[in-house]
């Protein structure tokens, strides 16, 4: 997530001097470098003060360790920014300061080809140029959505954050049973990806339909699609899915109430 926010910058113009990477790892290090032309160490502090905007894109349960190492730092002039799934402000707060200003951003994986989906929380202390300068970053990776209450990340890692996971087991289920049926694996793989990509692009320039219009409108009585859908019903493909995004909710407030 860490380079595509990075290339993301500087495909919208960001300056490479203006950007640096800390990692642990040198040989991650020198592939930025050699890609992007930026700055990088292998020492955060030495990253936290270079920066006014500081993104922790680390793993929710690295970020203990990550911010204690900071800790002795002065964030009260900084802008802080985590992707960290489930870690809470509060629990950020401890380390960078309860003035800080902090942001929870959720992006996805499509953001590596500038199609991400991002959902935004940010604490009272950011101000609005700063909210400004997140939404710059985070538009150059795909679009952007603010949320008002903290504990909407949650939804916004269930239903964005995760769900290109749900829809690439729904592709390749609908792949394994054409090639089941007779057809080549290139073949059914070119049309799924790209009526599934189709779709989603109609639903975005069909805002006045709701989607199920747009799926009644695919659905003539009694053919192909009313066949699929009936046995979609049948087997509580709703209630499926529905439940899939609470457990993924679920596991996002547990997440949170360990990393208090």
């Amino acid at each position: 997530m860490a380079k595509s926010i990075i290339s993301g910058l500087i495909q919208s113009g960001w300056p490479a001097n203006k950007i640096i990477a800390s990692n642990p790892t040198s040989e991650k290090l020198e592939a930025l470098i050699q890609q992007f032309k930026i700055n990088t160490t292998n020492d955060n502090l030495i990253a936290a003060e270079f920066a006014e905007i500081i993104v922790f894109c680390v793993k929710p349960q690295k970020m203990a360790d990550v911010c204690s190492r900071l800790s002795r730092h002065d964030f009260s002039d900084k802008l802080v920014i985590s992707v960290a799934a489930g870690y809470k402000i509060e629990s950020i707060a401890e380390y960078v300061g309860t003035n800080t200003a902090v942001v929870r951003a959720m992006p996805n994986t499509p953001a590596l080809i500038a199609a991400g989906a991002t959902g935004i929380y940010a604490n009272p202390e950011v101000t609005l140029v700063q909210k400004q300068a997140v939404n710059a970053i985070f538009s150059a990776v795909g679009t952007t959505d603010w949320v008002d209450e903290e504990s909407q990340i949650n939804i916004v890692t269930a239903i964005a954050g995760s769900s290109p996971a749900y829809v690439f087991l729904l592709m390749q289920s609908m792949i394994e049973q054409a090639v089941a049926a007779g057809m080549p694996e290139k073949t059914a793989t070119s049309l799924v990806t790209q009526a599934v990509s189709g779709a989603a692009q109609l639903a975005q320039a069909s805002p006045s339909k709701s989607l199920t219009t747009l799926r009644r409108e695919v659905t003539s009585p009694g053919g192909t699609t009313a066949a699929a859908i009936t046995s979609f019903k049948n087997d509580n493909f709703e209630d499926i899915v529905k439940n899939a995004v609470q457990a993924s909710i679920n596991r996002g407030v547990e997440l949170g109430n360990q990393n208090k």
